[in-house]
């Protein structure tokens, strides 16, 4: 199943009095910068099968005929990425491998400095209470009572 998106907006020739309401709006709600805002349209369409150049073709035949008003309306069609797939190499930020060093930043000694070398370390959780483990290692709270 393939997910395919179009967007739908009004040709810039078109006035767009909602875009402009917001425009106008935006510095009073304390967004400054914005110099302009065109709204527009949003339709995801699933497709069984794969979104090949035959299914892409069909779906712009759709917005041509029902989606989009092609006399005011530009429409985009694209293929949306399915949730969990990135494109090839893709690493979201703070997820690389272990071990992963990017290029150029040295790699920063695991030892915290000016602390003995069986100090916790920030981030690594303890045991705490009764009967915790002495090293912060094991994992198992021992029973006290034995």
């Amino acid at each position: 199943m393939a997910r395919v998106v179009v967007d739908v907006m009004l040709k810039p020739e078109i006035l767009d009095p909602q875009g402009q309401a917001i425009a106008r709006k935006l510095p009073q709600m304390g967004f400054d910068g914005v110099v302009a805002v065109r709204q527009g349209k949003r339709f995801e369409v699933e497709l069984e099968g794969p979104a090949d150049e035959a299914a892409l073709e069909r779906v712009r035949r759709i917005a041509e005929t029902l989606l989009a008003n092609p006399v005011i309306e530009n429409f985009e069609v694209r293929v949306l990425q399915p949730e969990g797939l990135q494109p090839e190499g893709f690493q979201p930020e703070g997820l690389q491998p272990e071990g992963f060093q990017p290029e150029g930043v040295e790699s920063e000694s695991p030892q915290a400095e000016g602390l003995p070398a069986d100090a916790p370390q920030a981030g690594t959780p303890q045991a705490e209470g009764p009967g915790a483990p002495s090293d912060g290692l094991s994992g198992e709270v021992k029973d006290p009572t034995v």
